[in-house]
C-alpha cells in the first residue's frame, strides 16, 4: 500500500492513501490532495503511479518541491523518502510501516489543522513513465483538474503553477 504521510506540526500528521495514477497536490480544493498552506501554490505539483512506485512533479511551484532535501522538477519516489511541497513536510511509504512522528517547521503557526483528500474527481489513467507535465494537458473540468492526452506525462519550460491573471 503507498500512503503519503503529512508531517508538518499543525497539519494533525494525517496518512493519505494513494491510489490512483494521477494525484495533484496544492493549495487549492480543485486538487486531489489539498494542503492549506501558505507555502503552497494552488496547483504545486502531482504525484504520478509508475509501475510499482510513484513519482512526484513540480508544476513550477513558488516555493518548490523537494525529495530527500533535493530540489526537483521530476523525481521517482522509493520508499521512504522525505518530500516537501513548499513548507509541508511529508514522507512516501510503500510498505506497511508504522507512521513517523510529526516534525516541527519553524512556520508551523502557520499551518492549518486540516488536510483534505478529494476522491472521486474526473482524473483518466494515463501511461506513465519519468517524465513531466504539460500544461497543455491540463484542464480544469468539473471542478477538478484531468491531465489529458494518455501519454507520458511531460512538464515543459517554463510551466508554472499560477493562474494567469
Amino acid at each position: 500500500m503507498h500512503r503519503l504521510h503529512i508531517l508538518s506540526e499543525g497539519s494533525v500528521a494525517q496518512t493519505i492513501e494513494l491510489t490512483a495514477k494521477l494525484i495533484t497536490v496544492g493549495r487549492t480544493e480543485e486538487n486531489q490532495i489539498c494542503l492549506p498552506h501558505k507555502s503552497m501554490s494552488g496547483r504545486h505539483g502531482i504525484l504520478v503511479r509508475a509501475g510499482d512506485e510513484y513519482q512526484v512533479h513540480d508544476f513550477n511551484s513558488t516555493n518548490g518541491t523537494y525529495v530527500n532535501g533535493a530540489k526537483i522538477i521530476a523525481s521517482q519516489l522509493k520508499h521512504g523518502d522525505s518530500v516537501r511541497f513548499g513548507h509541508v513536510e511529508a514522507r512516501y511509504e510503500s510498505k506497511d510501516v508504522p507512521a513517523p512522528e510529526p516534525a516541527k517547521p519553524a512556520d508551523a503557526a502557520e499551518l492549518k489543522p486540516s488536510v483534505s483528500l478529494r476522491t472521486g474527481s474526473p482524473i483518466s489513467p494515463a501511461k506513465t513513465g519519468i517524465g513531466k507535465v504539460s500544461m497543455r494537458d491540463v484542464s480544469k473540468q468539473g471542478g477538478g483538474s484531468r491531465l489529458e492526452g494518455g501519454g507520458p506525462v511531460t512538464l515543459q519550460p517554463g510551466f508554472s503553477s499560477k493562474k494567469p491573471e
